[in-house]
């Protein structure tokens, strides 16, 4: 099945609900929440969205960039499941990142072959079509903007889980 990258828009007592559990007592409670709350299925293209935006993995996160905290959240919850959480407050910071991110020029520089060099997750790089690979990510990359947004204006918090 592989990992995917689901993004969670909850309120602020729901946020706090979640704050002591760990390992598959937070799996559980965040499971339960989405069946009431906006989610944000990216699947696999999580790695590969971090690395076109940062240009490393994000399996080594880039502290304070907002770009990296827009694929792998900010406040760890669970590092074995990999769980975290983005304050509403946190929020614009983020989401004028992600504005100013220029799609002409990812899409100018994006070369499959460097993310098969930096095993980005999944090893789908350089087995499927350049077009249709920079297509996925780009669309990925408008969902969690709108996503961001409207989570944002809404006054919610973000909960990123990859397993």
């Amino acid at each position: 099945m592989g990992m995917n990258a689901c993004y969670m828009a909850i309120e602020e007592h729901q946020l706090s609900n979640l704050i002591d559990l760990e390992g598959q007592a937070l799996v559980d409670a965040l499971e339960e929440l989405q069946e009431n709350n906006d989610a944000l299925d990216i699947g696999k293209m999580w790695d590969g969205l971090h690395f076109i935006l940062t240009g490393t993995s994000a399996s080594t996160p880039i502290e304070d960039d907002p770009l990296s905290d827009a694929i792998v959240g900010i406040h760890v919850m669970d590092e074995d499941n990999f769980i975290a959480a983005i304050g509403n407050n946190e929020l614009d910071a983020i989401v004028a990142a992600l504005a100013k991110v220029n799609i002409e020029q990812l899409r100018a520089e994006f070369n499959p072959s460097k993310l098969n060099q930096a095993e980005i997750y999944p090893n789908i790089w350089v087995k499927e079509d350049k077009n249709s690979l920079f297509i996925e990510l780009e669309q990925a990359l408008q969902q969690l903007t709108a996503f961001y947004k409207n989570a944002m204006n809404s006054d919610r918090h973000i909960v990123v889980s990859i397993y």
